[in-house]
């Protein structure tokens, strides 16, 4: 393991040692109790057996009060539940790869804080296992249907059929297999000016998986729901900056391009007219400041006109600043992309 977290002796809640777990659940967290009690309770439903199943939460430097919320879902879950701390908080990899080395489970089954597992979620995850051949499944994300969604809703977690990312929100491994891999890779993620942790350890592995000859399986019927989670409007504008590593992943595995690219370099046709549109104003800018402003009003205003579909002023205006604002996230997706093929040397626009 890439890892050199420890967890403190004091720090495990609730565990039965005699007993060997099949499944070991992991679940890196920091902060967010409110979407970690949805999630410690529709865990603690499961309908799996419960001699047969644990629980590791792996928390970093949250502020708030964590380990007590694990430590009141321990008294009332009937299965093992544990609360461990990394020492230096790196993001979520290091928190999974510390929760799968004091895993006891033959199996890991990866999800996140600010998710929901339905009921069936554990045991349609992990019966595929049952082949000997399957190295990991992974099953549907969606959203959460009592949460409503607003313009500045996070809506990028969704993934109904199978992903070529295989994102840990739900994915199971062998735990074998997994530190045989050398688990998530933790070289493979960065940190935005915000904090944000942006990896793709998960993705790198799951291929790294399927390059050595092993099975991998959808389960349509392990369904997690995710948090709609409402972000500021910077935070919004700035979601685009999370795809910085996309071009690296590209590199080391382009078996993943024409899953994920359009014609091996395209990753979201929106972009072209972005880039489109700033071409067309550098040349109008070099002919005639004048008259690139004047195409911008024009334009800008047609479109509003158009995706209002009303004459009133409020709706025209609303639809102007809709598309102000979604345009110039695509601009940050555009100025990303390009940064991350500049910086990885390959290529994704």
């Amino acid at each position: 393991m890439r890892s050199t977290d420890r967890q403190s002796p004091s720090e495990e809640t609730k565990m039965d040692t005699e007993t060997k777990p099949d499944v070991t659940i992991v679940v890196p967290v920091r902060n967010r109790i409110g979407m970690l009690n949805d999630l410690l309770d529709s865990l603690i439903a499961q309908q799996f057996p419960p001699g047969q199943m644990e629980l590791i939460v792996v928390d970093g430097d949250s502020a708030e009060p964590v380990q007590e919320t694990v430590l009141a879902a321990a008294s009332r879950a009937p299965f093992a539940i544990r609360y461990l701390k990394v020492e230096e908080d790196r993001g979520p990899v290091s928190k999974r790869n510390l929760g799968v080395a004091n895993a006891k489970g033959a199996i890991i089954a990866f999800t996140d804080s600010d998710c929901r597992a339905t009921p069936g979620w554990l045991q349609a995850l992990t019966a595929p296992m049952a082949d000997p051949a399957v190295g990991f499944v992974s099953g549907p994300v969606t959203y959460k249907p009592e949460q409503p969604k607003t313009f500045f809703s996070k809506l990028t977690a969704e993934t109904l059929i199978e992903h070529p990312t295989y994102p840990t929100a739900n994915v199971a491994y062998r735990r074998d297999l997994f530190l045989q891999m050398g688990g998530f890779d933790e070289r493979l993620g960065v940190r935005d000016f915000l904090g944000r942790a942006t990896e793709c350890g998960d993705t790198d592995l799951a291929w790294r998986i399927r390059k050595a000859g092993w099975k991998n399986v959808f389960a349509p019927k392990a369904l997690i729901l995710h948090e709609v989670e409402d972000l500021s409007p910077l935070q919004w504008m700035l979601e685009p900056t999370r795809l910085i590593l996309l071009p690296l992943l590209i590199r080391l595995h382009p078996e993943i391009a024409p899953r994920l690219l359009r014609w091996n370099i395209i990753f979201y046709p929106g972009t072209l007219r972005v880039y489109g549109a700033l071409i067309l104003s550098l040349v109008l800018v070099l002919i005639d400041p004048w008259l690139f402003l004047s195409a911008v009003v024009v334009g800008m205003s047609l479109l509003a006109v158009l995706k209002a579909r009303s004459p009133d002023p409020r709706r025209i205006f609303a639809a102007l600043r809709d598309i102000g604002l979604h345009f110039s996230r695509m601009v940050v997706l555009a100025a990303t992309l390009i940064a991350g093929s500049l910086r990885y040397r390959r290529l994704v626009l």
